[in-house]
């Protein structure tokens, strides 16, 4: 108990930097788990990780106002590498906005468990399918491991013009990786969407005495909802590689922040 007491204030460190991390990052940032949950498990975690990083602590100050400033820094450390791996979820939601309303979903909207929000039923699934892929390759795992790691690189961190832009730079790469993704999602659903208008066009320009648009609706329905069972397979290999990108973007932050 005594080494425990003696390493508290350092330990503190650990956990605000871990907690940040679970207030922004995927899955671990659902509101369907309880916020004394996500203390528990912080808390459980930082009592793992805090041996393997304890050398590598800044020293304690002796004034209470800079150790909460140093606590608030820690915090927002977590916060940063949670943020730039969620960004990539976003585009997942957006794929499904892309061909929700074409396919004939847009009036449809349900409670996504994941954030809480109302949200079209394609862009529901998009976000569960990708939160199951996530734990499945061990992501979770992964981003635990680079926030430890992130210790050893990030001591203190200060914004300074050579961190702004560097964040900066990071950020933009990670909104036009998720704009990628996205389009990448999307692109079989709405080129065959695409093609069925085209036709549909033609047969009404064909023939005129054709009620076309009482057949589009349920045709779109039909032929989107196929395409995208038979596109699983390649989203999923999509949605792989963009959890993959977001992680590389926060192990390429920590290694590339500047030595104080």
């Amino acid at each position: 108990m005594e080494p425990f007491l003696l390493h508290f204030q350092s330990f503190l460190f650990v956990l605000a930097r871990l907690f940040g991390l679970f207030l922004v990052a995927p899955f671990f940032s659902s509101d369907s788990i309880q916020f004394s949950f996500k203390m528990i498990f912080a808390f459980l975690v930082a009592l793992i990780v805090y041996p393997v990083v304890a050398s590598s602590m800044p020293p304690v100050p002796g004034h209470m106002i800079n150790f909460g400033l140093l606590v608030f820094s820690e915090l927002l450390v977590g916060v940063i590498i949670g943020f730039i791996v969620s960004i990539v979820f976003a585009s997942f939601q957006m794929a499904g906005e892309f061909f929700n309303n074409q396919i004939g979903f847009g009036y449809t909207e349900i409670l996504d468990p994941i954030t809480q929000n109302s949200l079209p039923a394609i862009g529901t699934i998009k976000n569960l399918m990708a939160t199951a892929i996530f734990l499945v390759i061990g992501a979770h795992r992964f981003l635990i491991e680079t926030l430890a790691v992130s210790f050893l690189k990030i001591r203190l961190i200060s914004f300074t013009g050579k961190v702004n832009a560097g964040l900066l730079r990071l950020l933009e790469e990670s909104i036009g990786a998720m704009f990628t993704v996205a389009f990448k999602i999307a692109l079989p659903v709405m080129g065959i969407l695409f093609l069925v208008s085209l036709v549909e066009g033609l047969m009404g320009k064909a023939a005129q005495q054709m009620n076309v648009m009482s057949m589009s609706f349920p045709l779109k329905v039909f032929i989107g909802t196929l395409t995208l069972i038979a596109t699983l397979t390649f989203i999923s290999s999509q949605m792989t590689q963009g959890i993959q990108i977001s992680l590389d973007k926060a192990s390429l932050m920590i290694r590339e922040w500047p030595n104080e």
